[in-house]
């Protein structure tokens, strides 16, 4: 019923990998719509699931999804195949489309890393567009942020930080930013960016301010940080071959990094 480290649930039913697919008249198929999260499990349970559950259903009320699976039917499959992959740590994919149709793809993971981890990014001028509703949701149309990334890999990079048209950071392809500027903790505002559930608990956490900073500021920040609900935060030492402040991952990394674990529980 699995593969190696790896277990997949789809409508009540756990199948091997290479067997679980959709139907053709299923809209993700069909047109590329639903929504998927992808989180982070450790001791066979989602800290944050519940988060990750109100963001998944309030955008589908917003987008006019339905009819959609209801937070019992994602419960049981993240649950029952986080009981069948019985790995100390995974990562949790659920996809949920208006067929109804519930598929939940766990894969094992090594431990949190102690200590925050370091990354290189590339920046993507144009690649955020203030403003676009449709890209505040997690939807299965991720074509943008996808080309991002694979330009950023292309050039040796971690990650892709995605700007607008006039250089101001919005977010990376794969995550939420925060930079250390001036003594302050400042993010985007989530407008026309995924407003990430690890940048939720970081918000809480931390004094933060949003604004959208003009690339001479962000490009001087002493810390650039990524929050993901998977990876948690990871600091960025380097874009485009230039280092972030000292090249180390500093304290806001590290404040960040503790309130992520703190909320993996």
């Amino acid at each position: 019923m699995t593969a190696p480290g790896r277990v997949v649930w789809l409508d009540g039913a756990l199948l091997p990998p290479a067997r679980a697919a959709l139907s053709i008249d299923d809209p993700a198929v069909r047109w590329g719509e639903g929504l998927f999260e992808t989180m982070r499990a450790e001791g066979g349970r989602v800290g944050l699931l519940e988060r990750h559950l109100d963001r998944l259903l309030a955008s589908a009320a917003v987008l006019g999804l339905a009819p959609m699976p209801d937070r019992r039917r994602l419960r049981q499959g993240v649950a029952e195949a986080l009981s069948a992959l019985a790995a100390p740590a995974a990562r949790v994919r659920l996809t949920a489309t208006a067929r109804p149709t519930v598929l939940v793809e766990a894969t094992a993971e090594a431990p949190a890393a102690r200590g925050p981890r370091t990354a290189s990014a590339l920046a993507v001028p144009g690649a955020w567009c203030p403003g676009d509703p449709i890209a505040e949701h997690k939807t299965l149309s991720y074509a943008g942020h996808r080309l991002a990334q694979r330009r950023a890999e292309a050039a040796g990079a971690d990650h892709a930080l995605l700007l607008d048209a006039e250089g101001r950071l919005g977010q990376a392809a794969l995550a939420n930013v925060f930079c250390a500027v001036g003594g302050e903790v400042v993010t985007a505002p989530a407008s026309g960016l995924l407003a990430g559930v690890a940048r939720s608990v970081a918000m809480e956490a931390l004094t933060v301010r949003e604004e959208a900073l003009a690339e001479p500021r962000w490009r001087a920040a002493d810390e650039i940080v990524l929050t993901n609900a998977v990876a948690g935060a990871v600091a960025v030492v380097a874009v485009d071959g230039t280092a972030v402040g000292d090249g180390r991952p500093g304290p806001l990394a590290r404040r960040l990094g503790a309130a992520l674990s703190e909320a993996w529980g």
